[in-house]
């Protein structure tokens, strides 16, 4: 599997037009508050596995993890699409879409989703009961049922073996609604996805994502490389375990000189974000890895460690890291472990009131920039 070289988001949220031209293996993005970087990162999740409607779930609620009020399924997915009345571009009477497209050694090369909001009518039937004279009365009542339908269609290269059926789309729906806990898939379409994973900045404390990750890393055989990592956090670390509580509860559980057996939960942020960064590898094996806020928990101190560790499993997995910060310390860390090995690019996004800009900065222009002249490019 090959990754995107080109990657142009033509409208997804608040980016329009957005060209992001040759991404390097490890990518870093950079620039001021709401210029877009956790958007470039969602676009290429969705881009990777359009079909998925877990990935469309997951990702509507991943702004919100830390908000006790979370909005509605309905609104966190329409948040999603530009809405035409402020497109500069596109009249205001047009459905909002979702365009996105990339160039690379993978089939898929555009992305196109556009979205209808529903109310219906749904009967529901309760439990029947017997009146008086033995005859059989069957409860039933009107529902009312708001959802939102994904209409999802994704174009395939296909000019070389099958010119003749190119830019015909493979299309699905995808149905949510509030008062149904699953999501309904009109065709059930597949295409072969790029393997990924979004790590955002609150994923090191949810337990159930970190267990499903360790179980991959022990398959792939990958185990003692992690713990030597952790242990740059703790050298009392001794195992890693998946602990059985119950047929539906699993324990990430920690074996420690000291403490005995420890959940991961009872340690620090910075090995816990540690841990979720690594374990994350052989999930996206061959693939794209996407993190958000890349120094989220982790000292100053611990950045280059962790990052020389990161960078070398994503050059001998095979894996094109892209990944978001507002920390010129990471920008610095991240710069030293590509310095001999990696493909390593910046894009600073900048954004005005009609679209966002990406400047692109390889290698040596960033180790000329931050050493040489000691120039700040985040802003």
């Amino acid at each position: 599997m090959g990754h995107i070289d080109d990657f142009y988001i033509q409208r997804f949220r608040g980016l329009r037009d957005l060209k992001i031209a040759n991404l390097g293996q490890i990518n870093l993005f950079i620039g001021n508050n709401n210029s877009g970087k956790t958007s470039v990162l969602e676009a290429a999740s969705l881009f990777c596995d359009p079909f998925s409607w877990r990935r469309w779930y997951d990702l509507a609620g991943q702004r919100e993890l830390a908000s006790a009020l979370r909005p509605p399924i309905v609104d966190r997915l329409s948040w999603f699409f530009p809405e035409g009345a402020h497109d500069t571009q596109h009249l205001a009477s047009e459905s909002p879409e979702i365009q996105i497209s990339a160039s690379g050694h993978f089939p898929s090369e555009k992305v196109s989703v556009s979205y209808e909001k529903f109310t219906e009518l749904e009967i529901r039937y309760a439990m029947p009961r017997w009146n008086d004279d033995g005859r059989i009365i069957r409860m039933e009542r009107e529902v009312e049922i708001e959802g939102i339908r994904l209409n999802v269609s994704v174009f395939i290269k296909y000019m070389q073996l099958h010119p003749s059926i190119n830019n015909i789309p493979y299309q699905d729906t995808i149905t949510f609604s509030e008062q149904h806990s699953s999501p309904s898939i009109a065709n059930k379409q597949r295409i072969s996805a790029l393997p990924s994973q979004i790590v955002n900045p609150f994923s090191h404390r949810t337990s159930e994502l970190t267990a499903q990750l360790w179980s991959e890393v022990v398959k792939a055989d990958l185990k003692e490389d992690i713990i030597q990592l952790l242990r740059f956090f703790d050298p009392a670390i001794e195992d890693v375990d998946i602990i059985f509580l119950s047929a539906e509860r699993q324990l990430l559980s920690i074996k420690h000189k000291r403490l005995g057996r420890a959940p991961l939960s009872t340690f620090g942020d910075g090995l816990r974000r540690a841990f979720t960064l690594a374990a994350s590898i052989p999930r996206v094996r061959n693939g794209m890895l996407l993190i958000d806020e890349l120094e989220t928990a982790i000292h100053t101190k611990a950045l280059e460690k962790t990052f020389g560790w990161l960078v070398g499993a994503c050059i001998s997995n095979n894996i094109q890291l892209l990944a978001t910060t507002h920390s010129l310390e990471a920008l610095d860390a991240i710069l030293e472990v590509s310095r001999e090995h990696a493909d390593f690019v910046v894009y600073r996004l900048q954004q005005d009131e009609e679209q966002t800009t990406a400047t692109r900065f390889d290698k040596e222009e960033t180790l000329r920039l931050r050493e040489e002249l000691g120039m700040e490019m985040r802003y």
